[in-house]
């Protein structure tokens, strides 16, 4: 039994596949007709390491298009690591400056889903945060690696017209598909955050391994990987992204993001009139890209979320979980986190 919780050009291959799969175990299998695909799939992914930890933090936005003549009703699944500890499943609005909504999903193992409507022409975006950690989890000098699951005729079988990869790092990386063949991307953009955002403009591998060839120096996960965690997801829960879409053709006199017969853009969302040609077709988007701000507001918070791990620290020390040795390396690691903070909003005043 599941628990449930709240909270971005091969079809006929896909088809093909489809026919041969079997079900995945807990879930009916799934077959997604051609009128339903994802014109961008997202994946930011910042590579944290430090003395004691090494994980991902992956943010997914998937875009899904009804590109059919009939509204569809139905479960959305895709996968994740299956260690990976998910933080929340949103649906964004198109404005930049809209709030997201938390998602009720579903989780047995790799497979996450939960449901969606979308009406003839109708775009929906949703969002996936989660962190997969990787400090002692394979073998020594073996690179760090990522493994994406992005077609399964079993689980999922929406063709993708293009995926962008973000990572926060411009550490030589190797991409290799399910069989180990190597996947080069269509292109690489360097971002002035120091990190490279890759793009493959038709996506006919059903498997991406983001390889990092360096391998971590992490120790063995033990306790400590808690409270890396606990900050992580505080961190990025307190966070909400603002979307930035490059293509000014897409907005609308009020600034917000429009497009032709979208059932996120009516006024009331999803039981809403539909306003037909109120804006540009969401096919012309050139990208998305996901930012997140460091606004006073967004310090404030973060800075909330390193005390509240300050505290459980000095909890568990007290009650004779954590060594002092272990009570002191972590306990100045996040104070020095928090003193860089105040500093910058110091200089905010």
């Amino acid at each position: 039994m599941m628990n449930r919780r709240s909270g971005s050009g091969c079809a006929a291959l896909l088809m093909l596949a489809l026919v041969l799969a079997h079900p995945a175990a807990g879930f009916a299998q799934y077959a997604s007709p051609n009128d339903v695909t994802i014109p961008k799939y997202l994946i930011e992914l910042n590579y944290e390491t430090s003395e004691n930890a090494t994980m991902w933090a992956a943010y997914e936005t998937i875009v899904f298009r009804n590109g059919g003549g009939v509204n569809r009703s139905e479960e959305v699944r895709i996968t994740v690591p299956e260690n990976a500890e998910i933080m929340q499943v949103t649906k964004e609005g198109h404005a930049t400056d809209a709030a997201s909504a938390g998602v009720a999903y579903e989780r047995e193992g790799e497979v996450i889903g939960w449901n969606m409507t979308l009406k003839p022409g109708g775009m929906a975006m949703y969002s996936v945060r989660y962190v997969v950690p990787l400090g002692g989890a394979g073998t020594p000098g073996e690179p760090d690696e990522f493994v994406k699951k992005l077609i399964d005729p079993a689980i999922m079988n929406y063709p993708i017209a293009s995926l962008i990869l973000k990572v926060n790092t411009d550490t030589d990386i190797e991409f290799t598909d399910g069989s180990g063949n190597t996947l080069k991307p269509d292109s690489a953009i360097p971002e002035d955050d120091g990190g490279v955002r890759y793009t493959w403009d038709q996506v006919t591998f059903g498997v991406l391994h983001v390889i990092l060839p360096q391998p971590s120096q992490s120790q063995p996960i033990d306790r400590w990987i808690a409270y890396a965690v606990i900050a992580l997801l505080l961190i990025s829960a307190l966070l909400y992204p603002v979307l930035h879409v490059k293509n000014n053709k897409l907005r609308g006199k009020d600034g917000a993001l429009s497009c032709s017969g979208c059932s996120v853009c009516d006024k009331g969302g999803d039981g809403a009139e539909e306003e037909p040609n109120a804006g540009g077709d969401w096919e012309e988007m050139d990208e998305i890209v996901i930012e997140i701000t460091q606004s006073k507001e967004d310090l404030i918070r973060k800075k909330k979320a390193i005390l509240a791990v300050l505290s459980k620290l000095d909890e568990d020390h007290d009650a004779g979980e954590v060594s002092d040795d272990d009570y002191r390396r972590l306990t100045l690691n996040y104070k020095d986190k928090a003193i860089e903070i105040v500093k910058q909003l110091d200089k905010m005043e």
